[in-house]
């Protein structure tokens, strides 16, 4: 039975709430993760070969650290669990040199199944149960990715949306071996960081959302391949009908072009290059010339510098 030392509402019988992660990914959509952990009050750390990478991370964080605070200001547990004026985590740059035990390993890296199965690996070798191993893929299932942790009972996905602070989703997805501990401890933890929990026990490629969302970017890119409208007029037409502030083209420079094509890459397995290619041969300019959306100024449309991590 829960007691007054667990949240409101935590059944202690599923092991201690989650207070020590280890982010692994210091990319666009990691930043986001680490600071919406830190900022209620987590014991961080964040891991990445690249030290250019985990320096322009922890510059951002600084950078954005007033305005994550004050997104979630409306939170009890950020009151009670934080009253930092500035971002603290602990970067590393291989797991080794990571001490103590984790609570939680989540990986963040690139949408490749190669570079997700040496973190997974390693992560699983690294820290043993119960120590939860998460992944925040985009698109693949847990089974796909469970035969690389040992022990798969205590491995999920655990999947933001970007912006973090302001989408306030998500997604949590479980293997036919994902143990109820590591369901219900992942659940608590989305809660605790301001974080609405969906939770599927049927595994479905992109979740709810991401499956919608496909859908809408793959027939906005399919009526640009056939010239019918550019992608301002077929993002005017979404936004006057819908009433939504971003149409398609708006959508993917806010998840990143190289996070969409590498979604799309997958998906192309599935339905083949026949349907995909002619659509990924629409972002590869852009990703090519360093244009991937909101998080380099610019994509299909410009974007100030400072509006980075905004909704476009």
């Amino acid at each position: 039975m829960a007691s007054d030392q667990y949240p409101p509402g935590f059944d202690s019988r599923v092991g201690e709430p989650i207070q020590t992660v280890l982010v692994v990914g210091a990319g666009w959509i990691g930043r986001q993760i680490v600071g919406q952990l830190a900022s209620h009050g987590l014991t961080v750390s964040w891991l990445d070969q690249s030290k250019d990478a985990l320096s322009s991370g922890l510059e951002w964080l600084e950078n954005h650290w007033n305005e994550i605070r004050a997104a979630n200001s409306g939170s009890i547990e950020i009151a009670k669990s934080s009253n930092a004026t500035h971002v603290s985590v602990q970067p590393f740059q291989n797991m080794e040199q990571v001490s103590g035990g984790m609570d939680l390993v989540l990986e963040t890296v690139t949408e490749q199944i190669s570079v997700k199965r040496r973190v997974l690996e390693n992560a699983s070798k690294s820290f043993p149960n119960p120590t939860i191993i998460a992944s925040n893929s985009s698109y693949f299932t847990p089974s796909i990715l469970m035969k690389f942790v040992a022990e798969p009972e205590r491995f999920a996905h655990f999947h933001f949306h970007v912006p973090v602070w302001q989408t306030r989703l998500i997604d949590i997805a479980s293997s036919p071996q994902t143990s109820e501990t590591t369901v219900s401890r992942l659940t608590e933890l989305a809660h605790r960081i301001g974080q609405h929990p969906l939770v599927q026990k049927v595994e479905n490629p992109g979740y709810v959302f991401n499956w919608m969302l496909r859908a809408v970017l793959q027939s906005a890119l399919q009526l640009r391949v056939k010239n019918v409208a550019s992608p301002q007029e077929i993002d005017i037409a979404w936004k006057k009908a819908t009433g939504m502030a971003v149409g398609p083209f708006g959508m993917m420079d806010q998840i990143g072009l190289d996070l969409v094509y590498q979604t799309m890459s997958s998906a192309r397995f599935v339905d083949g290059d026949d349907v995909w290619q002619p659509l990924l041969d629409q972002l590869s300019p852009l990703i090519e010339s360093g244009k991937l959306g909101v998080k380099t100024g610019g994509g299909f449309y410009p974007y100030p510098q400072e509006s980075s991590g905004q909704t476009t």
